[in-house]
């Protein structure tokens, strides 16, 4: 066998130039630019595909009815008797009241005379002089005998504007009535009150005792609640009434 002489390495410019470059000039017009584009495809993330609207929309629907559903069985309650009824939530279920301004304003159901106290502005014991005015604008003039607890940016008076709109279920303060109030400002400099949330503020004077005005808008107990005094008027002494304004400062 011929033995190959030895490859000489200047050979390999000679070679390049009598042969053409296979990656370029083999290839028709226009090819690089095809593998080029294939290239570029292949490498590029597939588009994203916006979701159908038409198969979006009944599950959408199904899931409101389904909120819908939870809800209304969160509130309803089966009487035995008939179909589910409604509980109606506290908000709701208060009485409405119209304030002397023409706001409505819910009435707060309270239920002890410490509630009472720590919410007032003003504790009073006297006597109605004379009722006046009529509907929203319905007041009295009452004469204080006894002062069982003021707020300390209160100014001292003797005789005071009540103002008591006319609310169905409320009574009328009328002229001779000797009461306990316990009463928020309307407008202090002027010497104007309201009863807090209507009877619940008033109490009549019998003797040495206070009796709840209302039965149905009572508070149930002197410091503490209590269910079997619900639908009833309380009574308390005014000794009592005294000393638990006392404690309140």
């Amino acid at each position: 066998m011929k033995a190959h002489p030895p490859f000489d390495p200047s050979e390999r410019a000679e070679l390049a130039e009598l042969l053409p470059d296979p990656g370029y000039r083999e290839l028709p017009p226009g090819r690089h630019e095809l593998h080029r584009e294939r290239l570029l495809a292949a490498i590029a993330p597939p588009p994203r595909r916006a979701p159908r609207r038409a198969l979006l929309r009944p599950a959408l629907a199904l899931a409101s009815l389904i909120v819908v559903a939870g809800a209304v069985a969160a509130v309803a309650t089966t009487t035995g008797r008939g179909p589910a009824t409604a509980v109606p939530t506290p908000a709701v279920s208060e009485p409405v009241a119209a304030t002397p301004g023409g706001a409505n304003a819910k009435i707060r159901a309270y239920g002890t005379v410490r509630q009472l106290t720590e919410a007032a502005d003003l504790v009073v014991r006297g006597e109605v002089v004379r009722a006046e005015g009529a509907g929203a604008e319905r007041g009295a003039v009452f004469r204080v005998d006894e002062v069982l607890r003021r707020a300390a940016d209160l100014p001292e008076a003797t005789e005071l504007t009540l103002r008591t709109p006319e609310i169905e279920g409320m009574s009328r303060l009328e002229p001779g009535q000797h009461t306990v109030l316990y009463l928020a400002a309307v407008d202090a400099r002027a010497g104007t009150y309201t009863p807090l949330s209507g009877d619940f503020g008033v109490f009549d004077v019998v003797g040495g005792e206070a009796v709840a005005r209302s039965q149905t808008m009572a508070v149930t107990g002197l410091r503490e609640e209590d269910a079997t005094s619900r639908g009833r008027r309380l009574t308390v002494t005014l000794d009592d009434l005294r000393a638990l304004a006392r404690e309140q400062g």
